[in-house]
């Protein structure tokens, strides 16, 4: 007698930034899964009656988590955060190169890590401050140009975070 089971069928997907896995079984229903840590804070796995179903699901999970999790602590949390690299902006040009990356490097960090909004200001200063440190980390040395426009490019998104429209 043939084995008629078929193997369960995985894939691996990413859907802003937000890895996820729709596996189908061998009943013919698909399940997905997101690769998150904190699954307290959202909706991560389910069922669904086919593969495109079970992307549609994982996507929806995804944008509730990402809405749910974009709160206003997150905006005013940002806003401290551009407003804290300002102050070390203005003060780094006097520390040793090694000190203003250490001091500069969480706010890179905390940008590249956040959900894309579509925020050309936020971008715009994230990529000022990070050519800053990787300049200094490169070469010990930034010129001018670059540290101003880190301050100009930080500057219009505290603005901007300051006075959302």
């Amino acid at each position: 007698m043939q084995n008629l089971h078929r193997p369960e069928e995985m894939m691996v997907m990413d859907y802003c930034g937000v890895e996820f896995t729709a596996v189908e079984s061998a009943g013919g229903s698909w399940k997905w899964q997101l690769s998150i840590l904190d699954t307290d804070k959202m909706r991560t796995s389910g069922q669904a009656t086919s593969r495109a179903a079970a992307i549609m699901k994982a996507h929806e999970a995804i944008g509730e988590g990402l809405r749910t999790n974009a709160s206003p602590d997150h905006e005013a949390q940002l806003s401290k955060l551009v407003r804290d690299v300002l102050h070390i902006l203005h003060g780094a040009r006097s520390l040793p190169p090694a000190e203003a990356i250490q001091a500069l490097r969480p706010f890179v960090n905390t940008m590249h890590r956040r959900a894309s909004e579509n925020d050309r200001l936020a971008d715009a200063s994230a990529a000022a401050v990070g050519a800053l440190v990787q300049r200094l980390e490169d070469k010990g040395v930034a010129t001018d140009d670059l540290w101003e426009e880190a301050i100009e490019a930080s500057l219009s998104f505290a603005n901007e975070a300051s006075y959302p429209g």
